[in-house]
């Protein structure tokens, strides 16, 4: 399994782009700003938390870590005294006004680094002579032209559809390492919802099962909460291929839960997780045998199943069935078959439900 982290099942493939057609023509609308402004006023935005860019908050989560290297700063530096045009910025604005960073987030938090006296210039050849000082030591010309620079943004407004938006999104970053669609997700529909798949993630028995201290940072596990948060509110009748397009529509949703939708998701994810626990162990459940990554196929079966399960009780009086009849599954050819591929199309996961129900539906 290609994945950086082998505990973790494998997200949905991104090969499904969002179809513009399923929206109707007069929503079908992306709505953008551009505008100039200064280095020093997005530098004050930043501060004033209207801009928000990482490391500096815990927002947007779907943005990388900071990676540049101080020579790479500097050559950015290098470039705005030298009058060297520099690529537009993309931001995207929430429902509050504030500001994300979508694209440009290394150039930004590297020009807010140098003007808060973080790091010095270094590995410059054109303007050489500046190497080894930080902002306060330049000249103070050289300061004036830096904060006055003129950054070119573009504003990706409130106003625009989510579904386009999402699409937007995925193709400001078709020229770089791409963002996944859990992570597109994270910044189009923002909302509660997003908060409560961290918190899930975070669970402690979630952790012993993932076996890692801390969730995948390219929210790979925010995902596989999603693809529960969807099964429960939405019902298998509901699932259809494209997955993205489905898990987009309850992740759009969500933006809409009450504090009561909230408290029951929460109770639901953590009794699903202690209901199966109860069947195989922490390094054992939703896997396949001898298998260290979790299967997606699984983890939706059980879930799912687990929440019928009226107590942690009778959980623990059907565990020797449950674990005879799990096996007899197991040992189907065409069930092995459906969770060992193409599990996300529609006509296979919905057979895959019916042979789970034929299985355990007289088991409570």
């Amino acid at each position: 399994m290609a994945s950086d982290d082998p505990q973790v099942t494998e997200p949905e493939k991104d090969d499904d782009l969002p179809d513009p057609d399923r929206v109707p023509i007069r929503d079908r609308k992306v709505i953008t700003q551009p505008y100039d402004v200064s280095v020093k006023s997005v530098v004050d935005q930043i501060r004033e938390k209207t801009i928000y860019l990482r490391p500096l908050s815990d927002r947007p989560s779907f943005q990388r870590k900071y990676v540049w290297t101080d020579v790479l700063a500097s050559r950015l530096i290098e470039s705005i005294l030298l009058n060297v045009p520099i690529p537009p910025v993309y931001l995207s604005q929430n429902d509050e006004f504030e500001l994300d960073v979508i694209d440009g987030q290394q150039r930004i938090y590297s020009l807010f680094r140098f003007i808060n006296n973080e790091f010095v210039i270094k590995g410059l050849e054109v303007l050489e002579e500046l190497n080894g000082k930080r902002f306060f030591e330049l000249p103070a010309r050289h300061q004036r032209q830096i904060e006055t620079h003129t950054l070119r943004c573009v504003l990706v407004t409130n106003e625009s559809h989510p579904e386009i938006k999402f699409e937007v999104f995925e193709r400001l970053n078709t020229n770089t390492a791409p963002l996944n669609a859990q992570e597109l997700r994270n910044c189009v529909y923002r909302g509660r919802l997003n908060e409560i798949l961290k918190d899930c993630v975070e669970n402690a028995s979630w952790r012993k099962i993932v076996g890692t201290k801390t969730p995948n940072k390219r929210m790979r596990e925010e995902e596989v909460a999603l693809r529960y948060y969807a099964f429960q509110r939405e019902g298998l009748g509901s699932y259809r291929t494209p997955l993205k397009r489905w898990l987009n529509d309850a992740a759009r949703k969500g933006r809409e839960l009450t504090d009561e939708d909230v408290d029951t998701l929460r109770k639901s994810w953590d009794d699903s997780l202690s209901k199966s626990l109860r069947w195989f162990p922490h390094g054992e459940v939703f896997r396949r045998p001898g298998s260290r990554a979790i299967n997606k196929a699984l983890f939706d079966l059980m879930m799912n199943y687990a929440r019928s399960v009226p107590t942690l009780a009778q959980a623990d009086e059907i565990r020797a069935d449950f674990r005879v009849r799990f096996n007899e599954l197991l040992a189907d050819a065409e069930f092995d078959d459906l969770i060992s591929r193409a599990v996300d199309h529609t006509t296979r996961t919905k057979r895959r439900f019916a042979l789970w129900e034929e299985k355990f539906s007289d088991l409570i």
